[in-house]
């Protein structure tokens, strides 16, 4: 059904079952029809104790296969469906861009189409790393300013991620300060770095890096996660 939906958008997009991580944004599947109710399989009468490959032969044998026909009527309707939505959809849009010049559409269109497919077939561990570097700024400033009032280049990393984390700019819980400030520590090592005392970690930052180069890492660090 997903694979067909694909085939009817404007370009289509082919994408192999086994790359796809996540559903189109666009695809309804609330939409769908569930296919008609079936028997379940009765289980076998016997007295005899089966063993365990004679018990997994006899579920594989005795699963129930769907009734003549109901898969072809089920992705016939599917295509008839997806089709009239598409249509209404393409004449929405041909209203919209109605004036504008056909080749820019179709450029436009493409550059779309390629981005919603990298985001379909991205590794869900990138994807949670992108979230991390777009909530990073607001980290930034903040550990900027808290340095600053301070006055010192090193504080207990505890209480670092505990003051950040009451700053209602940043809006994540202790643990998720923490997460990012590693990730942080990777990105600019020369801004940021851990160092281990009595059993202790503290969190260096060096006053003396701008803060606008720490920002233009992160920025080229999500462009070429995004790329």
């Amino acid at each position: 059904a997903h694979q067909i939906f694909l085939g009817t958008l404007v370009p289509a997009l082919k994408i192999d079952d086994h790359k796809l991580v996540r559903w189109h944004p666009e695809f309804d599947l609330n939409g769908l029809e569930l296919p008609p109710a079936g028997e379940l399989p009765q289980p076998p009468v016997s007295t005899r104790i089966l063993s365990a490959n004679e018990m997994l032969v006899s579920i594989d044998s005795n699963k129930a296969a769907p009734p003549p026909g109901m898969q072809e009527a089920v992705e016939k309707n599917l295509e008839k469906v997806l089709a009239e939505r598409q249509e209404k959809l393409e004449k929405e849009a041909q209203d919209q861009l109605k004036g504008l010049d056909p080749a820019l559409v179709a450029r436009i269109r493409a550059k779309e189409a390629n981005k919603i497919a990298q985001k379909m077939t991205r590794d869900p561990q990138k994807d949670k790393e992108i979230e991390m570097l777009e909530r990073l700024e607001p980290v930034v400033r903040c550990l900027r300013v808290l340095y600053i009032s301070a006055g010192k280049g090193s504080l207990m990393l505890q209480e670092v991620t505990q003051e950040i984390s009451s700053n209602p700019r940043v809006s994540l819980s202790q643990h998720s300060v923490d997460e990012h400030i590693r990730l942080l520590i990777k990105i600019c090592p020369k801004w940021l770095s851990v160092a281990n005392l009595r059993k202790k970690e503290y969190l260096k930052l060096n006053r003396n890096h701008d803060t606008n180069i720490v920002l233009e890492d992160i920025q080229n660090k999500l462009n070429e996660l995004k790329s």
